[in-house]
């Protein structure tokens, strides 16, 4: 009897690896490409297979075809949609590379295709494009905006996700969630450069968001890349005995669903460490999503080091 082979992805703007952390054994990863060189690293860090830097503002149909993956996933930047920005959407330079896939749809036509990004993104003009060209492919197509809070972590990191299959879909099938309270995410041994200064908070302390970890319905705001630089904002700061502190990249991964053998190369400080891990993907969003793919509906991740 012969045996199916493993759906191949190709990750666009693969980041430190959030859509490979989801996948479950049913899927390899051709190759993972983005253009931060620092992500790359932290990639190649924690998976085995390509990760490779490449600017997809210029990429051809036959380029991604060349890789012959029947799962594309975006993870495009948000900042032309974000309400924290101008959003320009189409006229965002940033907005190139996905316009540019959007193009080389007609042309490759994978059997799917994923996205992650704001909620602004739904009903910008790139948005429309997008579903214009998949539904003028044939693509059926699921979205669903979906936060971490849904599935029992307590961090807010509220997104949209579409799927699209020329094969068709089945229904997204979400687990049930095992609630856990926010202090299993902590480190045992803050690092004291976590600790923020008494001038900061005093200057601050009415548009922070702090949580206090004994409260059993606590949950931490969405971390940004901004977490560390903007005091406001970006993530949310802990309640200790010995004043505020800020949360560790390691404890944002977990709240990202990373599992514990994810590592961050040693040699990184933590402000780069915030910006990769706040460019991050929710891994049990992901996955949520990518079951609608029959395929993929089997769920747990195929990674571990």
């Amino acid at each position: 009897m012969e045996t199916a082979r493993p759906l191949r992805v190709l990750e666009l703007y693969c980041g430190i690896g959030g859509c490979a952390a989801a996948l479950p054994p049913e899927a390899t990863v051709v190759a993972a490409l983005d253009t931060n060189q620092t992500a790359l690293e932290v990639y190649r860090w924690n998976f085995p297979h390509r990760a490779l830097p490449v600017n997809l503002d210029f990429m051809a149909a036959s380029d991604l075809q060349s890789w012959t993956a029947d799962l594309w996933w975006l993870t495009p930047p948000c900042q032309p949609f974000t309400v924290r920005g101008l959003r320009q959407d189409t006229d965002d330079s940033r907005s190139r590379s996905l316009l540019r896939i959007i193009d080389c749809l007609e042309e490759a036509q994978p059997a799917y295709l994923a996205l992650e990004n704001v909620p602004g993104f739904r009903g910008s003009q790139t948005h429309s494009l997008l579903r214009s060209a998949l539904k003028g492919l044939g693509y059926a197509v699921q979205e669903v905006v979906l936060c971490p809070t849904e599935l029992g972590i307590p961090n807010r990191r509220q997104r949209l996700y579409l799927v699209a299959g020329l094969r068709g879909l089945g229904a997204m099938v979400k687990q049930t969630p095992e609630n856990r309270p926010l202090e299993a995410f902590l480190d045992p041994q803050p690092s004291p450069d976590l600790w923020v200064d008494e001038e900061l908070t005093d200057q601050y302390r009415h548009a922070l968001s702090i949580v206090d970890p004994e409260q059993a319905s606590a949950v931490a705001s969405c971390f940004t890349s901004a977490y560390g630089r903007s005091p406001v904002r970006s993530g949310s700061y802990l309640e200790t005995a010995s004043g505020l502190r800020r949360f560790s990249p390691t404890e944002i991964l977990r709240f990202l669903g990373f599992a514990p053998d994810f590592e961050l190369p040693p040699r990184l400080s933590t402000q780069v460490a915030w910006r990769l891990v706040g460019n991050s993907l929710s891994v049990p969003a992901v996955r949520h999503v990518l079951s609608a793919i029959p395929e993929l509906a089997g769920g747990g991740s195929s990674y571990s080091r």
